[in-house]
């Protein structure tokens, strides 16, 4: 038994979005790409290193001040979030998986963390420490960005056709 498969119509789908991929709604793609990079941002959870502690400091509010505004063990894994940001000429979509830099958020000390500190010393000459380097983005914007594009592109060309169906007519069916 012999096994046949035409892929004209893949051919002609690759074709159609290349030309008519630039007058697609932006918010269509953006959500592909959103869906698609959820194992990135579950890598970036489990990668995200936590403090001894582990757990939220909880205190009472101070004079108009929120004491918790920069809570301590794990803010930066509960900061973590996918951002849709506009994307660059010659792009479909661009997303971003990091901490949010938003006030009250801890995305502001993400560089400490991922770059390290230099050893810092006090005048007379005693070791104030320093902060090893811990790139947890770039871990796990390595190991899932495969899988990121590939899923991205069947949701982009399945979201296509959706929108295509529903917004051209249809010739022949």
């Amino acid at each position: 038994m012999k096994v046949t498969i035409n892929t004209d119509d893949l051919k002609k789908l690759e074709t159609a979005m290349g030309k008519y991929a630039m007058i697609m709604p932006t918010q269509k793609a953006n959500s592909a790409l959103r869906k698609a990079s959820q194992p990135m941002f579950r890598a970036a959870q489990a990668e995200v290193p936590v403090g001894k502690m582990g757990r939220e400091r909880i205190s009472l509010k101070k004079r108009g001040v929120n004491a918790n505004a920069y809570r301590q063990g794990g803010a930066t894994k509960r900061d973590l979030r996918i951002k849709v940001v506009k994307a660059e000429p010659g792009e479909v979509s661009r997303v971003l998986v990091g901490v949010s830099k938003r006030s009250s958020k801890v995305g502001w000390r993400t560089p400490f963390i991922t770059k390290g500190t230099k050893v810092r010393k006090t005048k007379k000459g005693y070791n104030r420490g320093s902060v090893k380097a811990n790139n947890f983005l770039g871990r796990a914007f390595d190991s899932t960005i495969d899988f990121v594009r590939a899923d991205f592109q069947k949701a982009y060309r399945e979201s296509f056709v959706a929108w295509a169906r529903s917004t051209w007519p249809q010739i022949g069916v």
